[in-house]
């Protein structure tokens, strides 16, 4: 990675059941997709992952390469069923699992002195819009959490 400019926010919307069953797949890649596709995984407990030290490829085609590439981007890839984008809360989340992101994300920003206005869902830098749906909880309270 070149630096640090910002974190992006994903989810697997993957099995039901399981504390990381995406685990395998985040970290070795899938067919089209070599190599981790978040540097950090975190399950469906408290449990962080660390997934590789460096580049991922979790960014795909997005707004400003240059802010939100492969290169410059912290990927943060999240257990969950959940598919849809209601954008309204994290009430289909478990608790402990919603701190614990929370609580990542604030430590990722105090090391890398990352702004909260640079912690953003995938869906909010991917292009074309509507390409991609996580964070599926509303980015505008999970902001407000990482501010408290």
């Amino acid at each position: 990675m070149s630096s640090v400019k910002d974190i992006i926010i994903h989810h697997t919307a993957g099995r039901v059941t399981g504390e990381y069953p995406s685990l395998r797949i985040v970290q070795d890649g899938c067919t089209g997709l070599s190599g981790a596709i978040s540097q950090l995984g975190l399950g469906r407990s408290e449990k962080l992952y660390v997934l590789v030290a460096g580049k991922a490829y979790h960014a795909g085609s997005n707004k400003d390469n240059s802010i939100f590439g492969n290169l410059s981007a912290i990927g943060i890839e999240v257990e969950s069923k959940c598919t849809s984008a209601d954008d309204t809360s994290h009430t289909h989340w478990p608790e402990v699992q919603w701190e614990s992101y929370v609580q990542g994300v604030k430590a990722l920003q105090a090391t890398y002195g990352i702004p909260t206005s640079c912690v953003i869902g995938h869906r909010e830098a991917a292009i074309p819009t509507g390409r991609k749906i996580d964070s599926n909880f509303s980015m505008t309270e999970f902001r407000a959490a990482i501010n408290k």
